[in-house]
């Protein structure tokens, strides 16, 4: 078997829209966008008119190849060479294809993503042709997402326009507060809280699963809900599914919210957002003491940390009691709209969509992030 890190990349999925290019590559991106455009991206790659060779033996790959063999032998870290290769290959690879690929007839690129090196590579080949990159977020706000090397964010909350000001120098009039249009819950009152209570997982790997579940499990739950995340392995989630727990097999996560669990469990996941806009009790599992990648979740008094099994007594203990109008407030400093006025937010966005000039590129020499990282020494 072909580990997932060694995998050829997904095209990304693409399709025309509003006078313009949509481009996403998961199911959460897509399920981000669609209210916007009025569908879903089709599954196939854009148009080229040639395509180029292996990109292993291109002069660049050959080159950042090398700098990468010399920062992992000096931070001793051989196992990370064949993937980083990887992902080299076929970012070269893909801003080979796309010289081929003409974009300037779009009056702007909208993604939901800004990580992937496929992503990036198309970023800096729209940025050629002087077509304004458009970025709608598919989760709230993560550390990672203060790079914005986009023409124009949309982002969900007033908090998290001026997270990212205050981390990365970024000009927050070129940064538009809009909401989240994935979710329809702004307005939907409050649920009555009697159903059972939830642990959310985001697709990790089993090994982390197993810890988080063995958390509530040492804590005396026996009767959790376990929801799994679009790109779970349910098969995986069954086989280590404690005895008298049930994995969610209805939809959507938000979808079992609505229904009034008694509290939510989570870790480092945006579904903490949807929780707490519904005022249910909502916990963010700290594994070895971890930071969560969430900004959101740093505030303990409104996500309390659970590291220990006695953490996870506390917190399921209380949650009848929690203020749940405090937690409501707190998840609107982050996202205070949402639904069909958060579309109509970003299509007004999207008409007025700014030159192809980047807010901030957090990974450029100097950057926020090139400065944190190690890999900034590459």
């Amino acid at each position: 078997m072909v580990p997932g890190a060694l995998r050829p990349f997904a095209p990304s999925r693409t399709r025309e829209g509003l006078g313009g290019l949509v481009v996403t590559r998961s199911p959460n991106e897509e399920r981000a966008l669609a209210p916007v455009v009025g569908f879903e991206p089709d599954p196939r790659p854009l148009p080229e008119t040639a395509r180029p060779g292996g990109a292993a033996h291109d002069p660049i790959a050959r080159a950042v190849s090398r700098r990468i063999d010399a920062f992992l032998e000096a931070e001793d870290r051989p196992e990370l060479r064949a993937s980083w290769h990887h992902a080299v290959n076929f970012t070269q690879h893909e801003l080979r294809r796309l010289e081929s690929v003409d974009l300037s007839a779009h009056a702007f690129v909208l993604l939901s993503r800004q990580t992937h090196p496929l992503l990036r590579a198309l970023i800096l080949r729209v940025e050629q042709q002087d077509v304004p990159v458009v970025y709608v977020p598919h989760s709230p706000l993560t550390r990672f997402q203060v790079d914005l090397p986009v023409s124009r964010a949309a982002l969900r909350g007033a908090a998290e326009r001026d997270w990212i000001a205050a981390h990365a120098d970024a000009d927050p009039s070129r940064i538009d507060v809009v909401g989240n249009p994935a979710t329809s819950i702004s307005d939907a009152p409050a649920p009555v809280l009697t159903g059972r209570g939830v642990l959310a997982v985001s697709p990790d790997p089993e090994p982390e699963l197993r810890r988080m579940i063995g958390l509530l499990v040492d804590a005396g739950l026996d009767d959790v809900v376990l929801a799994p995340h679009p790109r779970s392995d349910e098969a995986m989630l069954r086989r280590i599914l404690p005895g008298g727990w049930t994995l969610h097999r209805g939809g959507h996560t938000v979808e079992l919210l609505r229904e009034g669990p008694r509290w939510l469990i989570q870790r480092s996941s945006g579904v903490a957002w949807e929780s707490a806009q519904l005022g249910i009790p909502t916990a963010d599992v700290r594994l070895d003491d971890e930071i969560p990648a969430y900004p959101l979740l740093e505030d303990e008094r409104a996500f309390p940390a659970l590291r220990t099994p006695d953490d996870v007594r506390a917190f399921t203990a209380g949650a009848a009691s929690a203020d749940r109008a405090a937690l409501r407030t707190v998840a609107e400093q982050w996202c205070a709209t949402d639904g069909e006025a958060a579309a109509d937010r970003i299509r007004a966005v999207l008409d007025g969509a700014a030159p192809a000039v980047r807010i901030v590129d957090a990974w450029a020499p100097g950057g926020v992030l090139h400065r944190q990282s190690p890999v900034g020494r590459i």
